[in-house]
């Protein structure tokens, strides 16, 4: 595995490369404003709002609270996750050459508001997101068919050789998310294995004290 090059100022990161691979997951106008955010974000360290409002603001001349209204409406524009998590995984995947992939899928919740799936990337003990989905905290509803649905978009976007493994934690995982791991990793066309997922998958205790699953490989994402 590749180390990532670092980069020590917005100038040297591939910012122009990356919003090139994103044209046809983006809209001009997102991809502009993301653009900005990401120079700030390279260049301040932070994506904290008064912060980067203040930065651009100086860097292009226009008003701090014209920037905070950009940003504001960038948030609310909805994102074509069809397009855009499937390039997003196979930009980290080229990027960084990865032979093989790991999938954290993780649930994080901010305070009483908001609860947030995230699925990323491991690489080198930190998690690249590439998929999320944002959900109201404390409201009753399923997280299952979201995650299965997150999964189920990024099937195809890698080589069918390369082995691609998800894994949860203890408060996420559970049997019908190892099915439905199972559906999505299935052929088209072919049946899917039956039977309890713990007939197919082989337990073992990781450094952590907790359990990783050995069978959970979705071989066509």
């Amino acid at each position: 595995m590749i180390t990532p090059k670092r980069h020590n100022t917005a100038e040297e990161y591939p910012i122009a490369t990356l919003m090139q691979h994103l044209q046809h997951a983006l809209t001009p106008t997102q991809r502009e404003r993301l653009h900005w955010l990401l120079c700030a974000l390279i260049a301040l360290g932070t994506l904290a709002q008064t912060r980067v409002c203040l930065y651009l603001a100086q860097l292009t001349h226009i008003a701090p609270n014209t920037w905070r209204q950009r940003l504001k409406r960038l948030r609310q524009q909805p994102f074509p996750e069809q397009t855009l998590f499937p390039t997003l995984l196979r930009l980290v995947v080229e990027w960084l050459r990865l032979p093989e992939v790991f999938l954290a899928l993780d649930a994080t919740t901010l305070g009483n508001r908001w609860t947030v799936l995230a699925l990323g990337v491991v690489v080198h003990q930190h998690t690249i997101p590439i998929a999320w989905k944002v959900v109201r905290g404390n409201t009753k509803g399923a997280w299952l068919p979201l995650c299965e649905a997150m999964l189920a978009l990024l099937r195809g976007a890698l080589p069918k050789s390369m082995p691609v493994y998800v894994l949860t934690d203890r408060g996420l995982w559970s049997p019908e998310l190892f099915a439905a791991i199972v559906r999505i990793s299935a052929p088209s066309g072919s049946p899917c294995p039956q039977g309890e997922p713990s007939g197919r998958a082989a337990w073992f205790p990781s450094r952590s004290g907790g359990n990783l699953q050995e069978g959970g490989t979705i071989h066509e994402l």
